[in-house]
């Protein structure tokens, strides 16, 4: 066989082969994709099952919280408007029945671990009756403190701005955790009085 028979013989060989493994690699390329699209398809539904869930057990512990306030076993509570006022915090008409006993705040304040999620209630005429911590990642021992009655009770019976050390006793080595818990109380009261101001309710 000439030289240019066997160039071209050994031409044609190499380009079938790249052609195989051009193939072989689209075909594996084609399998990870489908691969990938199955295991975020799967992430995605377990994803949404367990937001939805979260979100179920998370109001069942808001609604335990504000019950815990009220020293009520089915509180009913309506979501007050706050269009136009920037506001991050909810604040809720509570009920005893048809009759209104209160007001509650679901507010976020930023402490040593994370943010704390807390329900602050108020009388009709917004004096502080409790509060309530929903979640908080505070360091246990200490300022998990924050989220116990021994620190929570202080803020019973409490209007207008706190001041940590003043109003309130700040939990020994957990500075961080009590200054949040009282800077959410501050901010939930503020926020108490906005959304009432807007819906011409009671104004202290």
């Amino acid at each position: 066989m000439s030289k240019e028979k066997k160039k071209t013989t050994v031409t044609k060989n190499e380009a079938g082969s790249a052609k195989k493994n051009f193939w072989q690699a689209a075909v594996v390329g084609a399998k990870l994709l489908l691969i990938c699209a199955i295991v975020a398809g799967v992430v995605s539904f377990v994803y949404a099952l367990t937001a939805e869930q979260y979100a179920i057990n998370m109001q069942a512990t808001k609604n335990e919280a504000i019950g815990e306030i009220f020293g009520l076993s089915a509180p009913k509570c309506e979501a007050l408007p706050a269009e136009g006022l920037e506001i991050e915090e909810t604040v809720f008409k509570v009920y005893d029945g048809d009759t209104h006993v209160g007001y509650c705040v679901e507010v976020k304040s930023g402490g040593f671990g994370g943010d704390i999620t807390m329900m602050v209630g108020y009388t009709a005429d917004c004096t502080v009756l409790g509060v309530e911590i929903v979640s908080m990642s505070e360091t246990p021992g200490l300022g998990s403190k924050a989220g116990e009655a021994p620190f929570l009770s202080q803020f019973a019976g409490k209007t207008d701005t706190l001041t940590l050390g003043e109003d309130v006793d700040a939990i020994s080595g957990a500075t961080i955790s009590s200054k949040a818990v009282t800077e959410g109380v501050n901010q939930a009261f503020q926020s108490l009085q906005n959304v009432l101001s807007l819906n011409g309710g009671a104004i202290r």
